[in-house]
This record gives C-alpha cells, sequence and structure tokens, in this order.
C-alpha cells in the first residue's frame, strides 16, 4: 500500500481559474504577495512514496497545506494568537519515511500548528442533523470499513456531538471565510484541493472511528455540500 497518507487535514479547498494579471502557467497559486510554482509543489511531493496513480491527490495535498498554513497564519495573526509548536518535526518525517531535512517535513508541521492552534481559540458549535449524517457517513474504523458498515445512524447520532465534533465544524467555518476572503488565486490544474479537519469517535466495544470534515469551496460561485 503506498506510504502516501493525508497526516491532519483542515479545510478543503476547490479553486478558481488564473485570471488576468494573474496567469502565470508555471505558477500553482498566488498566496498574498508571493507565489507558489508548481515546480515547488513537484519537489515537495517528490519526497514522498506514492503509486503513478496517486500523482494528483499527493501534488494537491502539499498545494493544499500550503494555502492552509499562510491562510491560517494570517488568520492566527489578526486575532492576535500566539503561535504554539505542539507538532513534532521528527514524528512526521517518522510518519512519512522521509529524512529530517525533508521538505514535506516543515510544511507538514508548520501548517499543523497553524491548525492547532486555531482549533485551541474556536468555540465548538452544536451539530445539526445533517451535519451529524455526513460526519457519520465519513467514519472509519482502522480496518478501513466504514462505520456504516455495522451501525446505522441512529445508533452513532448520540455521539456525534459538540464535544465530539462541534470544535472542528466551528474550525472550517473560519477557514471558509478566511480562504474566501484571502485573494489566493490557484491554477486550474488543481480544481478539487481537499483538506480535512480529523474527527475521533469511540463507539465503544466497535472501537474508535476516525473521519474527517471536508469543507468544499469555489471561489467563482458557492459551496458544494459540506459535513
Amino acid at each position: 500500500m503506498p506510504r502516501f497518507r493525508v497526516f491532519a487535514l483542515v479545510a478543503a479547498l476547490a479553486c478558481a481559474a488564473l485570471a488576468g494579471c494573474r496567469s502565470d502557467p508555471g505558477v500553482a497559486a498566488y498566496l498574498g504577495g508571493g507565489a507558489v510554482t508548481i515546480d515547488q509543489v513537484t519537489a515537495v511531493a517528490d519526497d514522498l512514496t506514492y503509486a503513478p496513480a496517486q500523482r494528483g491527490n499527493v501534488t494537491g495535498y502539499v498545494l493544499g497545506s500550503m494555502i492552509i498554513r499562510d491562510v491560517g497564519g494570517r488568520l492566527a495573526a489578526s486575532r492576535g494568537l500566539a503561535l504554539r509548536h505542539d507538532t513534532d518535526p521528527g514524528l512526521v518525517a517518522q510518519y512519512y519515511g522521509v529524512a529530517p531535512d525533508a521538505p514535506i517535513v516543515p510544511l507538514v508541521t508548520e501548517a499543523q500548528d497553524v491548525l492547532v492552534t486555531l482549533a485551541a481559540a474556536v468555540t465548538p458549535v452544536e451539530p445539526d442533523l445533517a451535519q451529524q449524517r455526513a460526519a457519520f457517513d465519513a467514519l472509519f474504523f482502522a480496518s478501513g470499513r466504514p462505520v456504516s458498515d455495522f451501525y446505522a445512524f441512529e445508533q452513532v447520532q448520540y455521539l456525534l456531538t459538540r464535544d465530539a465534533i462541534g470544535r472542528m465544524i466551528a474550525l472550517r467555518r473560519q477557514l471558509d471565510d478566511a480562504v474566501a476572503g484571502s485573494g489566493i488565486t490557484v491554477n486550474p490544474r488543481y480544481q478539487g484541493l481537499t483538506y480535512g479537519l480529523p474527527i475521533t469517535v469511540d463507539i465503544g466495544r466497535g472501537g474508535v472511528a476516525r473521519a474527517s470534515i471536508l469543507v468544499h469551496l469555489t471561489f467563482d460561485g458557492g459551496l458544494a455540500e459540506e459535513v
């Protein structure tokens, strides 16, 4: 099985086409006052081991991490939040099976620290029925089997509470707004980028199940269906 897996994810991004003066085909994304080139994204992705068919997912994950690091960092700074440094770079390197100085290590470490900082500062919200159902549909056991193979939604709904999933729903809403107002422009080849906010639910005798709360954004017209 390919080594690449998403480490911890935050928001999912489907981005608009490059337009006007921001139209260099060699640019993957314009972030703030700077640009990230396709070559830069590829150089980070090449440190990871993955099957050829996964190349698009891996490069999308790398670019998504860059976007989250940039937008989330600016959001934290605007709110006067002191950046936490809870993520161990050594564990990141070990997770991906790369050298400690591989470019993916600081990228993931910094993006994760930004998310931890923001998550600690949000007030969890009470999930509605649609959000509970979406979270249930996304839950998987460590074996890879979906929770829905073993339980009906009604059996698990009482576990999908404000404490269990409400913090990540609240964080996703903040990132929605931050990304939408960021002025970011992304090359069309990276349409459909995803970044997930992890949740963990203890099903009891069924074991621990995990999912990512995903948000789907577009800059050219509305939101896709969300958890």
